[in-house]
């Protein structure tokens, strides 16, 4: 992974987090030798308008496949990959200390359905063919407070229509955050944009709901007093 992100610069760009500390070598390591192993990146790199999704994951053993976004310290990812066996996980992360120990629990718990892409999500997103995907899942992006930063936003109009073009049905993608702004800000892009994309269903998450507290990000926002905000579409 390092190598590829020293070689295809392009790919990686990103305007927040990649590196928040220095790698240990024992997460040098295993980035060298065993991210190839479960990674997309070198056949994103390599995509040909032949390849469909099918072959992009091999998946043609789960009975789902599932994205999610910004997978962070991966907790979540592994928790869902290891209670669901037969679907198919794909995790897109650029935060690079945070790949390193999804890989190390993925070899920990010989882990068979995880997928990961290291690189900007817009490079997946664009290699995956129409209704491919069942469920689409980003868990707390990057905010983004100040206005001047707010096309650096994951979640805009283009993303949306493309994340709605290669999931299979309605509402099966998700979008949580703790930033009211960010979340007004994506129903005004829904609310904005009605005849190209098809509605919205917004709730405030509780406790028994699936998505609530799922990132150690998400149960600090919960701890500080903020609630939990979701978008379907």
């Amino acid at each position: 992974m390092l190598d590829l992100r020293s070689k295809f610069p392009d790919y990686y760009q990103y305007y927040g987090r990649n590196i928040t500390k220095k790698l240990s070598l024992s997460n040098v390591r295993i980035l060298n030798d065993s991210y190839s192993n479960f990674s997309l990146d070198k056949k994103i790199l390599n995509i040909s308008s032949k390849i469909n999704t099918e072959q992009l994951l091999d998946s043609s053993l789960f009975r789902k496949i599932i994205i999610e976004v910004g997978f962070g310290n991966g907790e979540y990812l592994i928790e869902s990959a290891l209670s669901n066996p037969n679907i198919l996980f794909v995790g897109s992360e650029v935060y690079v200390n945070g790949v390193a120990k999804v890989l190390k629990q993925i070899l920990e718990h010989d882990i068979k359905n995880i997928r990961l892409c290291g690189m900007n999500f817009i490079h997946l997103l664009n290699t995956l063919n129409q209704n491919s995907i069942d469920e689409l899942k980003i868990i707390n992006p990057d905010p983004w407070h100040k206005k001047r930063h707010f096309k650096r936003r994951l979640v805009n109009l283009e993303n949306i229509i493309k994340i709605s073009r290669i999931v299979k049905n309605k509402y099966s993608s998700y979008i949580t955050t703790d930033s009211e702004n960010y979340f007004n800000h994506i129903n005004e892009i829904f609310s904005s944009n009605s005849k190209i994309i098809h509605e919205n269903k917004n709730k405030i998450l509780s406790k028994n709901d699936t998505l609530y507290g799922v990132s150690r990000y998400q149960r600090k926002a919960i701890k500080n007093g903020k609630k939990i905000y979701q978008i379907t579409f």
